[in-house]
């Protein structure tokens, strides 16, 4: 059974209140998202786009950027080591 997020209303409620929350997730729970996942990584980086460009104060870019950039390769580096131990 998939995890309530991963269905489809609320993951775009999620997407569209807390964009980069909802990128990482993603990204961290890739597995779990079965169905539709090229939409809702398509949607989900297009709203994350929108907030770090559009909202978000001017100088915050160079700050937020690297954390989330840093975050989704420490998780692919997780599931690389994963897979040569396991």
């Amino acid at each position: 059974m998939n995890p309530w997020y991963t269905r489809n209303m609320p993951f775009f409620f999620l997407t569209f209140f807390f964009p980069p929350f909802a990128l990482l997730l993603l990204v961290w729970r890739w597995d779990k998202f079965t169905t539709d996942r090229g939409i809702k990584l398509f949607f989900t980086v297009g709203m994350t786009v929108f907030i770090v460009f559009g909202l978000l104060p001017r100088g915050s870019l160079p700050i937020v950027l690297p954390i989330i950039f840093g975050l989704i390769a420490l998780k692919l580096l997780l599931n690389l080591v994963k897979r040569k131990t396991g």
